[in-house]
């Protein structure tokens, strides 16, 4: 260890001639050196939780891990860094880890922890027939048979070998884990994986697995840690309402209850009862079938109390399959007495109580699905895409949903159980004015909290340019209209363009247009490939422009001269008819508009237009194609935009 780097003052650590000016194309920012001492200062004093916001291009993640790791090493503390996004967990892992800890002095270990479906199951691997698991080693096209993988790989990470095909069926997701019964459990991936982690200084992770690890009943989180880092803060809400999601899907059921899951029976129940059982599960399987036949769409905002009808076949649907596990309770009772000496029937009984424990499952989801007991705290509705040639919904894929409308309790109740020691929340988007809307949403309450400024010239570096495209979303030649508008922009900009659209229908007729004339730049569109594979696409070529969907708005980073445009279709409101949208407008009183939607479209405009300027040398545009922007004052929705110059445009009636 370097003592004198150690000991280094943060304001010298991150002087225009520290350290970090051995970085390619650091520069100096006060508002960095000011979060940074804000983050030592909180973790050497007696606070719980900071919350801090720092605009793009502050640098927050150095900020952050830098006084963090510092405090960590002296006080002998293990941090747990959770994100939402993959983009940040690979740049935080392949690029800012390994360059911190040159740049640090001292050595510390890292490393990412990934949910147990990432990694492959030993024993459902080598049970499978290979020639079905090629797949693709790298990008020369080399397919190397599965059986090899095993042996060579050290990690057991599917990543390795791609995503698609057949591999989920070979993860060690917790549905296929049979626990202390597997054969393979002394060689099991995800065992390794945590049991490495343990030993890790620094844990990188994300939002899902911590939130889905402790309140799908697995209990804590897997590695201890003294400090949580949060950072993208803003999406604990939806990383929380997500996790916390209840499904009961008709393809999962229907699988779920085919004759052949019944077969491993076979070695544990009298043939009389088999027999019986497959006769229990058809009539369940028919049950639960036409029921999500008889779906039909769902009412427009979801459902704000239960159908009659549908609750009806649902308690029959859930009758059967209590029929169907009854006559299995003996087995049950055996397996939880420990009365299967055979390993190898071990293990089949295990994949068994498995499928009884899914079944359960199921039979939950559909009931609390149906019963719309908790509405307005919860949103309820039933999904349906598509409709046979009867006109029948297409059941295999239709579902019943239903999620917590506002998740403050579940952050604050998960995290005063696994984080009750000192908590850092940053974000570029945690304050609208203050942090109290923030607070309300995810339900923490700072001790501490800091706002900086941000580090840009923005009156110089940029400007805003509000377009009224003179029809409506809903009118006739709207799509018509928006595409000849933005392949307008894009090539006035010469590419180096984001285009950002709330709408996959509009996404893909612009896509079309795009690439349906000559253009002196490359056009990327989402889907294309991996967004990873995209966005290094993107910003490699400094001409092209892509086309993406919200998800975009977040994770880009292209300084310079590849990105010097930002296309917004619309301000980011939600459908006035989602679930989620109905349900909290009727927990507020009827006004969930003002207290909610608007201020989280702010937001939502403000990480978006975070994409443009990255550095003191970058200069651009954002340009909303939405005339209420300006109209709609009362909306505040020009807030959301740094201090620059706006202006506003109309198009004229032929749309040019």
């Amino acid at each position: 260890m370097n003592a004198i780097t150690e000991l280094l003052p943060l304001e010298d650590f991150y002087a225009p001639s520290g350290p970090l000016s051995r970085l390619p194309g650091y520069e100096f920012r006060p508002q960095q050196l000011e979060v940074a001492l804000a983050v030592e200062k909180f973790l050497r004093g007696p606070g719980a939780r900071l919350a801090v916001e720092a605009p793009t291009g502050v640098g927050k993640t150095f900020a952050v891990l830098i006084p963090a790791l510092r405090e960590a090493k002296r006080q002998g503390a293990r941090i747990l860094f959770l994100t939402a996004g993959i983009t940040l967990q690979e740049q935080l892992i392949e690029k800012d880890l390994p360059r911190l800890r040159q740049l640090l002095g001292f050595s510390f270990s890292f490393g990412l922890l990934k949910g147990r479906s990432n990694y492959v199951c030993l024993r459902l691997a080598r049970s499978v027939a290979e020639p079905s698991l090629f797949e693709p080693e790298d990008g020369d096209g080399e397919m190397v048979p599965l059986a090899r993988w095993l042996e060579e790989t050290e990690t057991g990470d599917l990543a390795e070998r791609g995503s698609a095909g057949p591999l989920r069926f070979i993860s060690a997701g917790t549905q296929n884990c049979i626990g202390p019964a597997c054969p393979c459990r002394d060689r099991c991936f995800v065992i390794r994986a945590y049991r490495r982690a343990q030993e890790w200084d620094l844990v990188v992770a994300n939002y899902h697995l911590y939130f889905s690890h402790i309140l799908d009943g697995m209990g804590n989180f897997p590695v201890r840690y003294s400090w949580l880092v949060c950072d993208e803060a803003h999406r604990l809400p939806d990383a929380a309402r997500s996790s916390a999601a209840v499904c009961a899907r008709a393809e999962n059921a229907l699988a779920l209850l085919g004759p052949r899951n019944l077969q491993g029976f076979s070695a544990f129940l009298p043939k009389e009862t088999r027999n019986g059982l497959n006769q229990l599960a058809k009539e369940a399987r028919e049950a639960v079938s036409g029921l999500f036949s008889e779906l039909g769409d769902s009412p427009s905002g979801g459902l704000q109390s239960p159908d009659e009808a549908l609750l009806h076949r649902g308690h029959a649907a859930a009758g059967l399959l209590d029929d169907l596990l009854h006559p299995l309770k003996p087995f049950e009772d055996r397996f939880a007495a420990g009365d299967i000496g055979d390993r190898r029937d071990l293990a089949r009984a295990a994949e068994l109580m498995n499928w009884i424990d899914d079944v359960r499952a199921f039979r939950r989801s559909l009931m609390w699905c149906l019963s719309v007991e908790q509405f307005p705290q919860w949103a309820y509705w039933a999904e349906t895409p598509g409709r046979g040639a009867a006109g029948d919904p297409d059941r295999q894929h239709a579902a019943l949903m239903s999620k917590p409308v506002n998740a403050a309790e579940i952050i604050r109740s998960v995290l005063e159980k696994e984080a009750p020691g000192k908590a850092v929340f940053t974000s570029a988007t945690l304050a609208l004015g203050s942090m109290d809307f923030w607070s309300r949403e995810s339900g923490i309450v700072p001790d501490e909290s800091l706002v900086v400024s941000s580090p840009f010239d923005f009156q110089r570096q940029m400007e805003v340019l509000v377009v009224d495209a003179g029809l409506g979303v809903m009118e006739k030649g709207y799509d018509g209209r928006m595409c000849r508008v933005m392949e307008k922009l894009c090539d006035d900009n010469g590419g180096r363009t984001l285009v950002l659209l709330s709408s996959l229908r509009l996404l893909r007729a612009f896509a079309r247009r795009m690439r349906a004339g000559q253009r002196s730049y490359s056009v990327l569109v989402q889907g294309d490939m991996p967004q990873r594979q995209l966005l290094r696409r993107f910003a490699k070529d400094e001409t092209s422009i892509l086309i993406g969907s919200v998800s975009f708005r977040e994770g880009v980073d292209v300084p310079g001269e590849g990105l010097t445009q930002v296309i917004i279709d619309r301000i980011p409101f939600p459908h006035p008819s989602d679930p989620l949208v109905r349900a909290r407008d009727v927990l507020e009183g009827g006004k969930g508009f003002v207290r909610v939607t608007l201020p989280t479209a702010r937001m939502f405009l403000r990480q978006a237009v975070g994409r443009l300027i990255r550095s003191s040398s970058d200069h651009g545009r954002v340009v909303l194609l939405d005339g209420r922007a300006v109209e709609r004052k009362s909306w505040g929705i020009l807030s959301a935009f740094p201090p620059c110059r706006v202006r506003m445009l109309r198009v004229k009636e032929g749309g040019e």
